[in-house]
């Protein structure tokens, strides 16, 4: 199962060949794929279960998380399904038809005594397990008002006031409860707002304090913290659901937050547009990437705003392609569905608060089948932004200050490359993997961690009287100086800085990668210490993965191949050793993948030797030879002191495009945040 575009229209699409209508065939090949899951037109769109060790509802699992699936497949659905019925009323899936049916399911779900009721507050609070004082429900009122709105005169205006009222009397439960202190609070948002369009009277003190603490969490650069972290709930959550709410309640009630979300969505759709890669491709990162294409989420929404800012042909082609890169893949569904994956099934990136049905939230971007046929988001001739102009040997690079995001577009390759900071979490959380990294590349996603020595983007740190190595928990953030970004990562760090083992991060881009240039803060000895490059996987159907070694005078590479692919590890200094390992079920591309990796020894405390690791990651597209500054782009690497180990002062890299970048360390604590 995957999409397929019929009768592309590369005239006003030039690169997707992507129109209004077949984003609009696009749901339709959607619902195709969920109905195909329901016995009869009686059921709730729930999806055929493959995966049971993570997703829920598990055996232990709360009861309410029974009764939250099915309205995650439900509300979510109707997310595809909504703006499909907006354009195309009659539309009939799978022989059913798709008004009437979301119609009399949603009254369902809200019906007291019916086998499809879904529970309200009172119930599931009555059956909640201790301390569960919030509930999924509450996410998916939000996506299920945000429906009924998307396409009121098919289905919401169809019910009698009696069954308005019905549902209204539902919400409202989960719009005036318990939520969490996150991207959550803009669920209470819409559906008090939807609450409000329909006349009801609403506490006004409430949804003001729900919309300023939205607003606290504003860090810059149009980029919101979710709770305490940074990822695409930024794009897909707090700069979709916050437009929606400044129609259907801001600009109106309160001007002066409506303001700052708009501000802060156009601000957004600035800098974000350069998380892209040339394909408009998505990359892996974070939590939640089952939801794939749904990080563009914001080029459509941007045009709810009163003033929007963001160029509606970009808009449009990120759209599409990102679209496309996942639909388009028959190893994206399962069942009809799209995976627990980025791709096919990939259990490392499940959490546990995701379901069968949670992927559905890809729909997020339809949102722009609101906007008519005559809208510039549908007229305006595809354009790939600042991509136009970053070919050949250039790169474009984004600093991102607030959110502590430094992105670059690589004309070598085409790739969207982008390093990020201010995270911390737990040591051995299961987040560590998806968030705290050296880098985060388009055509190579992150693999998962398997503590068993050399790591995919990541320093492994291994203490050999210890049972298993250690990897950074703690990345921080103190900014980029003269083209080089600092930061600084800690190994298993707890509550003090004092005696933990680190590496203070310096890398500045080439057009076809990154160079390197990372100093060890380690003061025991006794270790081996390595740092991976991307992860290489391998597809047995595409031929085998080729490893070559070229050495230089000042340089050593490991070449990783396969058909249409290279990615080099590159050694400048520091590196003992350079390895190559094949590794198995960590990668979201196959089974197998190989990884190359540095790797250096200490066996004294306090031993003085090379203490600064320069490296080159880079990568090329195609099978032909790499030229000798694709490869090698680096010239020389001089020192501040005597022995050439990096030891104290400013390291000068002298590279082969004329370009000598010094890498200070100096007063790098004094910048550090997270």
């Amino acid at each position: 199962m995957k999409f397929t575009l019929q009768n592309p229209d590369y005239n006003l699409s030039p690169y997707t060949g992507m129109g209004r209508e077949h984003w609009l065939d696009a749901c339709e090949f959607l619902l195709e794929g969920i109905f195909s899951n329901l016995s009869d037109d009686e059921e709730l769109p729930l999806s055929r279960r493959v995966e049971f060790a993570v997703s829920y509802p598990q055996k232990d699992s709360s009861p309410t998380k029974a009764y939250a699936e099915k309205f995650e497949g439900l509300a979510r659905s109707f997310l595809i399904a909504a703006p499909l019925l907006r354009s195309r009323p009659a539309c009939a899936i799978k022989g059913i038809p798709l008004a009437a049916y979301y119609k009399r399911v949603i009254l369902e779900a809200v019906t007291k005594g019916h086998k499809n009721y879904l529970l309200g507050w009172e119930e599931l609070t009555g059956m909640a397990r201790e301390g569960e004082r919030s509930f999924q429900h509450t996410c998916e009122c939000a996506s299920l008002v945000i429906g009924l709105d998307q396409c009121r005169e098919v289905i919401w205006d169809t019910y009698t006031s009696k069954e308005k009222e019905r549902i209204c009397d539902y919400l409202e439960g989960f719009g005036t409860g318990r939520t969490e202190d996150h991207n959550w609070r803009l669920f209470n948002m819409l559906i008090l707002g939807f609450l409000h369009l329909e006349g009801r009277e609403i506490d006004e003190g409430l949804m003001r304090d729900h919309g300023e603490n939205i607003l606290s969490y504003y860090a810059g650069d149009g980029w919101y913290r979710d709770g305490h972290r940074f990822d695409y709930y930024t794009p897909w959550a707090f700069h979709v659901y916050g437009p929606l709410w400044n129609v259907w309640y801001g600009y109106e009630k309160e001007p002066w937050i409506a303001e700052k979300i708009e501000q802060y969505a156009n601000t957004m759709t600035d800098s974000f547009s350069s998380m892209f890669d040339r394909e408009g491709h998505v990359t892996l990162w974070g939590r939640s990437g089952i939801y794939r294409n749904a990080a563009t989420s914001p080029f459509a929404s941007a045009f709810l705003l009163r003033s929007p800012k963001a160029d509606a042909g970009y808009a449009r082609w990120v759209s599409s392609a990102a679209l496309l890169q996942f639909i388009g893949r028959e190893d994206v569904f399962v069942n009809g569905v799209p995976s627990l994956g980025f791709y096919g099934q990939f259990l490392p990136m499940v959490q546990g608060y995701s379901c069968a049905e949670s992927p559905y939230w890809i729909a997020n971007p339809m949102v722009a089948l609101t906007l008519p046929a005559e809208h510039p988001f549908w007229t305006a001739e595809e354009n790939r932004g600042d991509w136009e102009r970053a070919g050949g040997n250039t790169y474009l690079e984004q600093v991102m200050d607030g959110p502590g995001i430094v992105s670059v577009r690589l004309g070598g390759n085409g790739a969207c490359e982008f390093r990020t900071a201010k995270c911390l979490f737990e040591p051995g959380d299961g987040y560590v993997p998806c968030y705290v990294r050296l880098g985060f590349h388009s055509h190579f996603p992150w693999e998962a961690f398997d503590y068993g020595g050399a790591e995919a983007m990541q320093y492994s740190l291994f203490y050999k009287e210890e049972e298993k190595p250690l990897v950074p928990n703690l990345m921080l953030y103190a900014g980029v100086k003269d083209g080089v970004l600092y930061r600084k990562a800690y190994f298993d760090f707890r509550f003090c800085f004092q005696g933990a083992a680190s590496i203070s991060l310096a890398d500045f881009p080439v057009s076809n990668g990154m160079v390197r240039v990372d100093k060890m803060r380690i003061p025991r000895g006794n270790f081996e210490l390595t740092m991976g490059a991307y992860g290489f996987a391998w597809d047995g159907d595409k031929g085998e993965v080729c490893v070559e070694e070229i050495t230089r005078e000042n340089a050593r590479a490991v070449i990783l191949k396969r058909p249409g692919s290279q990615l080099a590890f590159v050694s400048c200094g520091g590196w003992e050793k350079l390895e190559v390992k094949r590794r198995e079920g960590v990668s979201p591309l196959g089974q197998a993948s190989y990884l190359a990796y540095g790797k250096l020894e200490r066996s004294r405390d306090y031993e003085y030797g090379p203490y600064v690791m320069v490296t080159a990651v880079v990568s090329k597209t195609g099978d032909g030879p790499w030229q000798e500054e694709e490869l090698f782009p680096v010239e020389k690497v001089c020192y501040t002191d005597k022995d050439g180990y990096g030891a104290y002062g400013p390291v000068a890299v002298h590279m082969k495009d004329g370009r000598v970048v010094t890498v200070d360390y100096e007063k790098t604590e004094g910048r550090l945040m997270i």
